[in-house]
């Protein structure tokens, strides 16, 4: 193999994850990062080019290639230099747009009641008032003043279950007279007077029992298109959400040092050294930088996943009381604030997406009916959604393996192997980047793919009792939707001043050498709803129910 071969296969791998491909890393697209592109990152991308040949050398020196670096590698991107080096303020976030999607399609009906004056002036004897929220459904948006969805001269269609009438579902059209906003209880409401499709003449010839039908008092609502002549006037227009809204992302720079000084080479291969110094004493330097590079790639997955706020400060209203760097020949001049970026753990936590299950087994009822939602949610503004991946270790990959070959022989009578693919891997180049199981889910119409992660293996391994449910994780993340944001790379070399006053009269002087690096970065998951984190469960077998007939709503 020869040199530049040997230099090729230590480039980082691109994994491409993205909506076109379903969100998965099964269906990724991975290459090889070419010397073209190399090129083009020292041309346009220089933060880019710097972060690659940091990885490039670990690799030349040993680092273990790691599939989930190559993944976050390719989730990097670059977003330019920030403001590091000017002689101003800066603050430690930034501020971006995050498109979420709105939900007007279904309300509930809370409460029914007769309209004041129905049958009086021009309020027709069948007019109802209902009062509505915006009902259980998991993917409704907060929406405010929800009178002006409902618009005079629209219709709605009203489904409910007749409890009078057997059970009957009541499938009936209105007309929206007039709608008023009904907030109470802590939640947005409105009040809408509707008329019946009768007419007066049809209405007075109904029975009690016959108009009570049309008066409801619970059940679902969705509009309709309204009713109007180009000769009527008729004025009315929904209101315009403002889909985007600003999230603060914090940045953190992070620093590495290698150091090392001539008489330390000397000594490396001075004759007289015995191999026992050489072995024991001091470590080769390419050894010495593999080891710390490779704690420095794990500080750095640990930072994406579980990095958290640097102190209470870090809030956008109060950031300049976070810690002040300052300008080292001018401590009066303070040059930027300093803050910790958010882990995706933390990011999640913050919109409710982190589920604590409190050293009890992993609920994969639970899992399983939150996969729908996900599916769901990912579909808004994905293509169709077949594939969620799930990352955990190896001894709950294997503990589902155990229970998922019971569900499929209790539920459907059939094998495992017609529903679950085991011991899958993730190729390239002849290395196994991802070991994965994929399990059909036929309620949900998605296929799991849990991934047995070296990551999770040794995070898992960390923790002694007490705290062994502490390491246990499944996080079910979507990378499509998720970004580490490069917002400047720095090198420098350094070495000792030789031409300080304490070397004037030394011949020869034993020089320190410094590789100082530092990259800043913050960490971006887009939409929390996509993603779903299950932590602090036990090694006991995970429940899933299974029974010949298990009814699903």
């Amino acid at each position: 193999m020869d040199e530049t071969t040997v230099e090729r296969t230590c480039d980082p791998r691109v994994v491409t994850v993205d909506d076109s491909c379903g969100c998965t890393l099964t269906r990724a697209n991975i290459t090889a990062l070419t010397p073209e592109d190399l090129v083009a990152f020292a041309n346009k991308e220089i933060d880019m080019h710097r972060i690659i040949a940091q990885t490039k050398e670990l690799r030349l020196i040993g680092v273990r290639e790691s599939g989930l670096m190559d993944l976050l590698m390719s989730r990097t991107i670059s977003k330019g230099s920030s403001s590091v080096g000017k002689e101003s303020v800066i603050s430690p976030f930034t501020l971006l747009p995050q498109e979420s999607n709105v939900n007007v399609n279904w309300f509930k009906i809370i409460a029914g009641a007769a309209t004041t004056g129905a049958g009086t002036g021009a309020i027709p004897a069948s007019a109802w008032d209902i009062t509505v929220n915006t009902g259980p459904s998991p993917f409704k948006s907060a929406l405010v003043n929800l009178e002006k969805y409902f618009l005079p001269g629209k219709y709605i269609l009203v489904r409910y279950v007749d409890s009078a009438a057997a059970n009957v579902v009541r499938t009936l059209n209105y007309k929206v007279l007039s709608a008023v906003n009904a907030n109470g209880g802590g939640e947005e409401r409105a009040r809408i007077t509707l008329q019946p499709n009768v007419t007066d003449t049809k209405w007075a010839t109904l029975t009690n029992g016959e108009k009570l039908v049309y008066q409801p008092t619970h059940g679902s609502v969705i509009n309709l298109a309204n009713s109007v002549s180009d000769y009527e006037s008729w004025c009315y227009q929904y209101p315009a959400e403002n889909t985007r809204a600003l999230r603060a992302f914090w940045k953190q720079t992070i620093r590495s040092t290698h150091c090392y000084n001539d008489e330390y080479l000397k000594a490396l291969s001075a004759p007289l050294t015995s191999s026992y110094f050489k072995q024991f004493k001091e470590l080769p330097l390419a050894k010495q930088r593999r080891i710390q590079g490779l704690r420095e790639e794990r500080d750095y997955f640990n930072t994406v996943f579980f990095g958290d706020e640097i102190n209470e400060h870090q809030t956008t209203g109060d950031y300049a009381n976070l810690p002040q760097v300052q300008d080292p020949a001018n401590p009066g001049c303070t040059i930027e604030f300093k803050a910790n970026t958010l882990g995706v753990r933390r990011q999640l936590a913050e919109c409710n997406r982190v589920v604590d299950l409190q050293g009890g087994a992993l609920d994969m009822d639970m899992v399983i009916g939150a996969l729908y939602n996900l599916k769901r949610n990912r579909e808004i503004s994905s293509g169709s959604i077949e594939v969620i991946d799930a990352f955990t270790d190896r001894f709950t990959a294997d503990n589902l393996r155990q229970v998922f070959g019971s569900y499929y022989k209790d539920k459907y009578g059939w094998d495992q192997t017609r529903f679950a693919q085991l011991n899958q891997k993730i190729n390239y180049g002849g290395m196994v980047m991802f070991n994965h199981d994929l399990y059909d889910i036929p309620e949900v119409g998605v296929q799991l793919a849990v991934f047995n992660e070296p990551y999770f293996n040794d995070n898992l391994a960390a923790h002694a009792a007490p705290d062994v449910s502490a390491g246990r994780h499944f996080m079910m993340l979507d990378w499509s939707d998720f970004e580490i944001q490069l917002y400047g790379t720095n090198s420098a070399t350094r070495q000792t001043n030789i031409a300080d006053n304490l070397y004037n009269c030394v011949i020869t002087p034993n020089v320190n050498h410094y590789q100082l690096n530092s990259k800043t970065i913050q960490v971006v998951v887009g939409d929390q709803n996509r993603s779903l984190w299950y932590e602090n469960f036990s090694d006991e077998c995970p429940l899933l129910t299974a029974t010949p007939c298990n009814p699903v709503s």
